[in-house]
């Protein structure tokens, strides 16, 4: 017996809508597991975690997990920050930062170092290696974005 032609693309895609589901759902559980312990600490900072969570469990702002990140961070006493470690290690398992040309030809995409103590530091180091260490002084703009690791690899 065989099956009629929209009734096989339906069930296709029944299928990867659940392939999807489930790792969207995977993500949304590992991202959990990191953020409970800090949300427990820092109720406080209730906005930044679930911002956070939000653009993790969707992959869909990779710049507003760094941005929240270190708001988390923002004026934390030093024996809190050990519990955003874990979170820490996340985000530079699942983040890069690409460089882009002006053309937008993608020059080269590095992982995420999270070792700085704010924003403004961090993005002013990722420059700085771009610039100055990569070979890059004649190319007059460089785009530098955050991306999800899979989302560069399927771009």
């Amino acid at each position: 017996m065989q099956i009629p032609f929209f009734i096989g693309h339906t069930l296709q895609l029944c299928l990867i809508i659940t392939v999807m589901k489930h790792a969207e759902q995977s993500v949304t559980n590992e991202i959990d597991t990191v953020l409970s312990p800090i949300a427990r600490e820092m109720s406080h900072r209730a906005d930044a975690i679930l911002d956070l969570r939000e653009a993790a469990a969707r992959r869909s702002d990779p710049g507003r997990c760094i941005s929240c990140y270190f708001k988390l961070l923002a004026g934390t006493r030093a024996d809190i920050k050990p519990i955003a470690t874990p979170l820490r290690q996340w985000l530079e398992a699942h983040l890069e930062v690409v460089a882009r040309d002006p053309n937008l030809q993608e020059l080269e995409r590095i992982p995420i170092r999270l070792e700085t103590d704010g924003i403004e530091a961090y993005c002013q180091q990722v420059m700085e290696e771009f610039r100055y260490d990569r070979g890059y002084q004649d190319i007059p703009t460089i785009e530098l974005s955050f991306q999800f690791k899979e989302q560069a690899e399927t771009a």
